[in-house]
């Protein structure tokens, strides 16, 4: 079997997530806007409180097809079970946690700059391209399926996501051209 990588506060990324070279892992909760410490015995249940939101999508997507639920009622169910899960991990994990004192986050690089810093040309530019043809397919197929109600609003709402995803990456390929990152 293949040996399991043990997990230390160190390599936890994500928004709310920063390491701080004297405190370690802190999670910044924008709510009360405090930082708590982080240290490796609670990576586990970090990273469940990560999982939650594709397994909340996954629930609302099980209901729906076990239990013949609409679109709009699959939403409704996922977006009640994904509040209360936040807010039960909230108080239950993070507010329990030892508090940093007198912590501000540090201002990070917005998305532009960070993706043109950890992305190259070439993938910048294939991204771009894929959700170039994402946004221009998905209303075709639509209109091809002849789609009606939340399904074609569905379509159109993808492909605008995929487009601003499309802006974003041609932004981050002019950034990292004119700063040679």
């Amino acid at each position: 079997m293949p040996e399991r990588k043990i997990i230390k506060a160190r390599d936890l990324t994500g928004l709310s997530i920063y390491q701080d070279p004297k405190r370690g892992t802190i999670f910044y909760d924008i709510f009360t806007r405090k930082g708590y410490i982080l240290t490796s015995s609670d990576v586990k249940t970090y990273t469940i409180y990560q999982s939650m939101l594709p397994l909340c999508f996954i629930v609302a997507f099980a209901a729906t097809s076990f239990f013949s639920l609409n679109y709009v009622t699959a939403l409704v169910v996922f977006l009640v079970l994904f509040i209360s899960v936040m807010i039960l991990f909230r108080v239950k994990f993070f507010y329990t946690l030892p508090e940093a004192v007198d912590w501000k986050p540090v201002k990070r690089e917005n998305i532009f700059v960070w993706m043109a810093m950890n992305f190259s040309r070439s993938r910048l530019i294939i991204l771009a391209a894929m959700l170039a043809a994402l946004t221009i397919m998905m209303p075709i197929y639509a209109n091809i399926e002849k789609m009606s109600g939340m399904t074609l609003y569905g379509s159109y709402a993808a492909a605008a996501v995929t487009f601003i995803g499309m802006i974003i990456c041609i932004v981050s390929l002019i950034v990292k051209t004119k700063n040679e990152y």
